[in-house]
């Protein structure tokens, strides 16, 4: 791990695009002295001072009773798939897609009502038991998959709350930039699952 001065010699030798791309894309992850270090780079090079903004919004995690309310909320939203005003959860799937000189699988996590989230599932499952079987790596991993979705229909609560927790901090800094009405709320789970389709 680098100490704080050998980053900030660092950050002084990169280009100004380069403490952009970091100030906007990569500062989730650091550690909060680097911060400090990225946001007096940002000033001592007269950089756009919303990237100071950019910075604070994507680090000021929810925590506590803000996270408990915050997921609440994305609980309670109108499901994106159905339109229906119903209980949101996370779902995870899995397929596996093969053909005889390769084969592709997919993690996807969406954020829907149980019987939107639970017929992802099973849409899921049917696809790896129709599509899975044709190649010698498809074959070995077909029934694994198969069984650990299946055996995920158990765990819906658990499951939900880790993919909840994880859409929390993924889009934190949306949040704290365009508040966590329900329009907002809406738009990224309509957006995460949307990336997570592709």
């Amino acid at each position: 791990m680098y100490s704080v001065e050998e980053v900030r010699e660092n950050y002084k030798r990169f280009p100004d695009a380069k403490i952009e791309k970091i100030a906007r894309n990569e500062s989730k992850g650091l550690r909060k002295e680097i911060l400090t270090v990225l946001k007096d780079e940002i000033i001592r090079r007269q950089l756009n001072r919303s990237l100071i903004s950019w910075v604070d919004s994507e680090t000021q995690s929810f925590t506590g009773l803000e996270r408990q309310s915050l997921i609440r909320k994305i609980q309670n939203q109108r499901c994106v798939k159905c339109s229906e005003k119903r209980k949101l959860y996370g779902f995870e799937t899995h397929t596996v897609k093969s053909f005889l000189i390769g084969m592709s699988t997919s993690r996807n996590e969406q954020i829907l009502c149980k019987p939107c989230g639970k017929q992802e599932k099973l849409n899921a499952i049917v696809m790896t038991f129709f599509a899975g079987w044709w190649s010698a790596k498809g074959f070995l991993l077909t029934p694994f998959t198969i069984f650990k979705d299946v055996i995920n229909f158990l765990f819906i609560e658990k499951i939900s709350d880790r993919i909840l927790n994880g859409f929390v901090d993924d889009v934190t800094g949306s949040f704290r930039r365009y508040g966590t009405d329900d329009n907002v709320i809406y738009r990224l789970i309509k957006w995460k699952n949307k990336s997570d389709d592709n």
